[in-house]
Parts: C-alpha cells; sequence; structure tokens
C-alpha cells in the first residue's frame, strides 16, 4: 500500500510539471458541459447507440464508394505509394532510439521513424481499399503486428509521467498520449475496413488488435482519472483533450459493440471533452494559434459528427454558438494564402484540414465556411494524403462535396477576440492586398506560450514584413523550466519594446490590461497597455501600445506612451522582419518597398543578424531574420514614441 501511494505522489507530481512546462495555465471556467448533458438526454437509461453495428457495416460501404468515386490521378499516386511500400524494410525502432530523448533532449529521431510506420500502413490499407485484390494484405499484416508488438504507443517526450520518468516505458503503467490515440484510431479504422480479409490471412490479428486497444486505450481510459489531459483535477487542458478524446471515441465506435463498457467510455470521454468546451472563451479563440486548430477544434467536430451520425441524430450540438465560432476562428486568422496570424507556438504558414472546416460549414449551415473549406482544398491543389487512414477515409467522403463548393477566402476586414484579446485588420474585406496587421494582448501564461504581450506583425500584399518567428523544432527543452532559454519565445525577439534593458515574464500575471478595439471604415486600431507584462525590476508603471491602419493612406502606425518609476536604462523598440533593410535619415526601408518612419531625435537604430539553425523555423523563413533596433535616446521617466509604416516615398 505505501509504495502505491508514493507512486501516486509521483505520477501526480510529474502531472503537475508537466502542465506547468506546458504553461497551461488555469483559465476562466463556465460550466457549459453541453455533450453530456446531451448524452444523458439522448440516452437516460444507457444502451447508446442501440443500431451501431449496422452504422459501422452502412459507413465503411459508403467510404468504399467514396473512394471508388476519387479522381483515377489520385487513386494511381496512392497505389504507387503502396507498391513503394509493398516491399518496405520496416525500421526497427530500438531502445536506445527511444532513450534519445532522455540522453540526447532529441525526440525526432524516434518520433519520425514511428511516424513512417504508421504511414506506410496507411498507404499499403489505401491502396488495398482502391484495388480490392488481396495483394497488400501480407505487408498490411506486417506492418500491424508490429505496432501490435510495441512495447508502447507513447512518445518517448510524453511517457515522462511514468514514476520511472524519462526512460524506456514501463507497460505496467499504462498512459495514453497523442501518438498512442492516433495508433489506436488507426489501427481500429483497419479493423473497421478489413476485417474479412485480415481473418481469412489469420485467425489471430483481429483478436490482438481489440485485446490491444482494449489494453492500451478503453481500460485505461475507464480506470484512470489522472491523465492531465481529461481535465478531471481541475486543471486546464488544451488540444491534447480533443486530440485523444476524439480519436479514442471514434476508434471505440469502430471496434466496440453497444453496451455497458461503451456506455461508461463514452459517457467519462464527453465529461472530458466538457472541460475543454468549458474553458473556451466565449469569441472562440484558439490561444495556440491557427496550426494547433487541426488538433483542437478539428478534431472537435470530428468528434461531434461521429456522435451525431452514430446516435442518428440524437446527438446534436448545431444550436451552440460558441462551437460554431471555433469554425470561424479558421479563416479569421488567415491572412493570405497559407500565412496566417502565428502568435505563441503557431507557425507563420499553415493551411487546415478542408475536411473539418467543410464539416463545421456543414454542421452549423455556414457558406462561408464551405468555401473556404473548398479554398484550402484548391491551394491543396485537391490532393488527397493517404498517410494516415483515418483522414484519407475522412477526405474522401467529402471530396466531391469540395469539388462543387465556391472556393472563397472571407478575408474579413477585421477580427476581434477580445478574450483572448487578439485583434487583426486589412485595407480592404475580401482582398489580401494592401497592409494587414494583427495584435495581441492577453498573458505570459498561455498554451504554449511566448513572452509577447503587446507584439503586432505587419503584412503587405500577401507577404511578410514585420513577423513572429514562431515555433521551431521541439526538443526536451522546449516543455522544461529551460524553455525562455530559447530566442525565439523571448519578448525580445517579438515585437515588443525591451524597458529598462528588461524583458517580459512568463507567468499568468504577466498580462495586457486596458484592451480596447474599433473598426471603421476609415481605421482600425487597437491598444492596451503591457506594463504588466514586465517584472518589477522594469520599473515600468504605464506603457500603452496602440497600433492603427489608416485605410485611406494605406499607412500603419505604432504609438507608445510610457511612464517609468525610475530610468536606468534606454527603451529599445524591437522590430523582426525576414527582410533586408536600409537604414536612411529617419526611414528605414524594407526590401518590399515599405518604409518605416521614425523621429531620429528619439532614436538611434542597430539591425542583429539572427542566424537560423533550426529546420521548421527555416522552411518558413531562411537562413536568417533581422531584428531591428530603435534604440531611445531619452533619458525621460516619461516619452511618447510614434511609428508610421507605409509605402516608401524615396
Amino acid at each position: 500500500m505505501k509504495k502505491n501511494i508514493l507512486v501516486s505522489r509521483f505520477f501526480y507530481f510529474l502531472v503537475f510539471m508537466l502542465s506547468l512546462f506546458l504553461n497551461v495555465s488555469a483559465q476562466k471556467q463556465t460550466d457549459r458541459n453541453w455533450l453530456i448533458q446531451s448524452y444523458h438526454q439522448a440516452y437516460p437509461g444507457g444502451n447508446a447507440f442501440p443500431d451501431l453495428v449496422s452504422l459501422q457495416n452502412e459507413q465503411s460501404l459508403n467510404s468504399l464508394k467514396a473512394i471508388q468515386e476519387l479522381p483515377d490521378s489520385i487513386k494511381q499516386n496512392i497505389l504507387k505509394q503502396a507498391d513503394k511500400a509493398f516491399t518496405y524494410n520496416w525500421p526497427s525502432l530500438t531502445a536506445s532510439l527511444y532513450l534519445d530523448y532522455k540522453l540526447t533532449g532529441t525526440r525526432v529521431n524516434y518520433e519520425n521513424l514511428l511516424s513512417e510506420r504508421r504511414k506506410m500502413l496507411s498507404r499499403l490499407v489505401a491502396a488495398e481499399l482502391i484495388e480490392n485484390k488481396g495483394k497488400y494484405i501480407p505487408q498490411i499484416v506486417n506492418g500491424v503486428w508490429l505496432i501490435l508488438e510495441e512495447s508502447t504507443w507513447v512518445a518517448p517526450a510524453h511517457i515522462v509521467v511514468q514514476k520511472e520518468g524519462a526512460d524506456l516505458p514501463n507497460i505496467e503503467n499504462p498512459y495514453i498520449d497523442l501518438s498512442a490515440s492516433r495508433t489506436a484510431l488507426t489501427l481500429a479504422t483497419i479493423y473497421n475496413m478489413l476485417a474479412p480479409k485480415l481473418a481469412n490471412y489469420s485467425k489471430v490479428v483481429n483478436g490482438r488488435i481489440l485485446y490491444e486497444l482494449n489494453r492500451r486505450i478503453f481500460d485505461p481510459y475507464l480506470k484512470y482519472d489522472n491523465f492531465w489531459w481529461m481535465g478531471f483535477k481541475g486543471n486546464s487542458v488544451n488540444n491534447w483533450n480533443t486530440y485523444v478524446n476524439a480519436n479514442s471515441m471514434q476508434a471505440a465506435l469502430l471496434v466496440l459493440k453497444p453496451g455497458e463498457k461503451l456506455d461508461a467510455f463514452t459517457a467519462k470521454l464527453l465529461r472530458s471533452t466538457d472541460n475543454f468546451i468549458n474553458q473556451y472563451p466565449e469569441d472562440g479563440g484558439c490561444d495556440e494559434g491557427p496550426s494547433y486548430w487541426d488538433m483542437a477544434g478539428g478534431r472537435l467536430i470530428r468528434l461531434m459528427l461521429i456522435l451525431n451520425q452514430s446516435s442518428k441524430g440524437k446527438l446534436d450540438w448545431s444550436d451552440k454558438t460558441l462551437l460554431h465560432k471555433i469554425g470561424t476562428y479558421t479563416y479569421n486568422m488567415q491572412i493570405a494564402g497559407d500565412y496566417v496570424v502565428n502568435f505563441a507556438d503557431a507557425s507563420a504558414k499553415y493551411s487546415q484540414n478542408p475536411e473539418s472546416v467543410y464539416q463545421y460549414g456543414l454542421m452549423f449551415k455556414d457558406d462561408k465556411l464551405k468555401n473556404y473549406a473548398s479554398f484550402l482544398f484548391s491551394k491543396k491543389n485537391k490532393k488527397v494524403s493517404a498517410d494516415d487512414i483515418s483522414d484519407f477515409l475522412a477526405m474522401s467522403n467529402v471530396y466531391r462535396d469540395l469539388e462543387i463548393t465556391p472556393s472563397k477566402a472571407p478575408y474579413p476586414a477585421y477580427v476581434a477576440l477580445p478574450d483572448l484579446q487578439v485583434f487583426n485588420a486589412r485595407q480592404k474585406a475580401g482582398s489580401n492586398q494592401g497592409l494587414f496587421f494583427a495584435a495581441k494582448g492577453g498573458n505570459n501564461a498561455e498554451s504554449h506560450n511566448h513572452n509577447d504581450i503587446g507584439n503586432f506583425i505587419v503584412y503587405s500584399n500577401g507577404q511578410p514584413v514585420l513577423i513572429d518567428a514562431g515555433v521551431g523544432v521541439y526538443t526536451s527543452k522546449t516543455f522544461s523550466n529551460k524553455r525562455y532559454e530559447l530566442w525565439n519565445v523571448q519578448s525580445q525577439w517579438h515585437n515588443c519594446p525591451t524597458i529598462n534593458g528588461v524583458g517580459q515574464q512568463d507567468g499568468k500575471q504577466f498580462a495586457a490590461t486596458d484592451f480596447k478595439f474599433s473598426n471603421t471604415a476609415q481605421s482600425a486600431s487597437v491598444s492596451m497597455d503591457i506594463a504588466g507584462a514586465y517584472p518589477a525590476a522594469a520599473s515600468v508603471e504605464k506603457w500603452i501600445r496602440t497600433i492603427t491602419l489608416n485605410r485611406s493612406k494605406n499607412e500603419i502606425s505604432l504609438t507608445d506612451k510610457s511612464k517609468l518609476s525610475a530610468y536606468k536604462a534606454p527603451a529599445e523598440l524591437n522590430f523582426l522582419t525576414p527582410l533586408t533593410v536600409e537604414i536612411k535619415k529617419g526611414v528605414l526601408l524594407f526590401k518590399s518597398g515599405l518604409m518605416m518612419s521614425f523621429d531620429q531625435s528619439k532614436f538611434e537604430v542597430k539591425i542583429d543578424e539572427q542566424l537560423i539553425d533550426d529546420s521548421r523555423l527555416a522552411a518558413v523563413w531562411g537562413p536568417k531574420l533581422y531584428r531591428i533596433r530603435l534604440i531611445s535616446k531619452l533619458k525621460e521617466k516619461v516619452s511618447d514614441y510614434k511609428i508610421t509604416i507605409a509605402q516608401s516615398k524615396i
């Protein structure tokens, strides 16, 4: 008993530390509980989804039909990929490879091979569903069996919650993470689509799939309440919640039969997902950014859809405005093409899954979302990937609908998310031409946080001028107490001021106040006091930052009005850009043709080069970035700075 208590305490300590490192701070919660309430109303006595078996068969047949209706070019490409996978030499996932994360902090070596196994398997399954000749079954079973034999489906970076910490997995302490839930859905989908063919090849493999799904996913889910992403301990949750829950629920609906186990599993999972919805802000904003939306809101719509289908419409949340807003967040954060507003650990270039966006459009009868989904679909050249078999089936089922839906990006004139404290505005609604800016307030303990209160970005004609560098390749440092040693999460490497030689501090108490915004036909503006984002050492009482887009002049202005309790060092206004900059008298000329004007009597200019040795950042920005530092010449406690950005007149 004493040993169990110690193990439990250690487990809770690790969960606490993981939540801390993820910067998942406590959030305001509203007890909506929409999912579980609807479930109890639909099935007050249990016995949920009584027609599930026939629905499973029906959905399988519908998917096969949708696959056959895909364009021949797509099917031929998948068959070519599968033919390469047909002779694929499945990689070994060694103990030393798993221990890479513990010993070197590197997580991608193991994760890449893990993903490659699943990608090859999915391609083989897709090809078998296209060709239907049994050709790929032996190699499919090889892949399935290897995955079933893996000691864990949990990624090395996530196994830290076991009592042994970062080490080889202890299979006596099961855990469910992103990777485990995705693997479970892959295997459940294969079982649902190919069980008879698998049984003809081996009498054992189907039973083993069900055994491992129960052992690794369904039983631990029912047994434990202390997986942090479930949200049952009063903690905040993030995209893990919806991603794991949607994958796990879909897997359950594909392989389990109606009865007590499915009832209990569904009820608990919906209570967990309600924790995610209960914490979501009313404005529908995703504080993790657009590139995490697919795992957050994008997985939520998948969950709502499969529950609606499995209940024959009894479970329906299409009257919930907040859930609709979670969908519209996608196009509200688009700048132009695949450039998106990328605060925190989001990438500046990202395109959401068209199928997820389209399902929001269907559920909430929103043509803008449907049109935007078609736009995303077209931007991807109407391709269908077979790298994930579940996503392949989902995309196949809406392919024809996306083809005939008009393609259009809304490009709203402005977007205000007052709860998230994000605002953006553009020169002209419906167009990506002219100037665009986005700015954020919030606090420095948001999920995947950067110290970036008051940060703003500027684009011109859909191209970046002032940027947020975004996120690099994840390592052991990314989600640790050394996170803020990374340059790209520090405030001085965002478009934020350095005050009295001091940058911003991480923590929920370090936040913006007095967040305000306005929009008219002539201008759009946002302002906030960012003084609270800085620790006491900055000696700042007030720093009112205002960014304004003057549409008639096609000009953006930044004003910073500050009051210090003491002057210690020159203030520095930092600006990050991917463009080369030429310094002129009171003007900075960007390669794009824009100019930044400033009062040279108040500032001297320095430009720093930041070489990019991170593959993820380099894929977006290239080999280097430039930081402009406008260093104040004033030694006063009260200051008023103004910067303007407009087309060059030089």
